[in-house]
C-alpha cells in the first residue's frame, strides 16, 4: 500500500505575503513599458538576432516594430535589407525599399530616402 503525503494547502493571507513580497523585490515586472521603450527593446532584439544570422527571428522583431509604430520608416528599411542582402527575395525587397521610398517623401527621413532608393537601384540594375 502506497504511504500518502499530505500536501498543504496556501491559505489566502500567504498568497497576498507572497504577492507583496514580489512586488516589493521586482517593482519593474509588473508596470506596462511604454511605446518607446518596447520599440528600443525589439530593435536590440533584431540586432542581436541579426548577428546571430537568425533572419526569421530578425523579421518577427522588425514586425512587432511596426505593430507599435506602423510608420516605423527604419523597420521597413531593415525589412528590406534582410530580404535584397540575406534571403535574396528581391520582389519583396522591392515592395518593402517603394514603401520606405513613399513614406520619406518629406526631408526628416531623408537619410532612410537615400538609403532606400540606393537599395532599389542597385536590384533593379543587378536584375537588368
Amino acid at each position: 500500500m502506497r504511504q500518502r503525503i499530505e500536501v498543504k494547502r496556501s491559505n489566502p493571507a500567504s498568497r497576498n505575503r507572497l504577492l507583496s513580497a514580489l512586488l516589493t523585490c521586482l517593482p519593474g515586472a509588473w508596470i506596462d513599458p511604454k511605446n518607446n521603450e518596447l520599440i528600443s527593446l525589439y530593435r536590440l532584439r533584431y540586432r542581436i538576432a541579426l548577428e546571430e544570422d537568425r533572419y526569421d527571428s530578425a523579421m518577427i522583431f522588425l514586425n512587432k516594430i511596426l505593430e507599435v509604430d506602423p510608420m516605423n520608416a527604419e523597420a521597413k528599411l531593415c525589412k528590406g535589407d534582410i530580404y535584397h542582402r540575406c534571403l535574396a527575395d528581391y520582389p519583396k525587397a522591392i515592395e518593402q525599399y517603394n514603401k520606405v521610398i513613399r513614406l520619406t517623401s518629406d526631408r526628416q527621413n531623408e537619410s532612410v530616402h537615400i538609403k532606400a532608393r540606393a537599395a532599389m537601384s542597385e536590384i533593379m540594375e543587378m536584375l537588368s
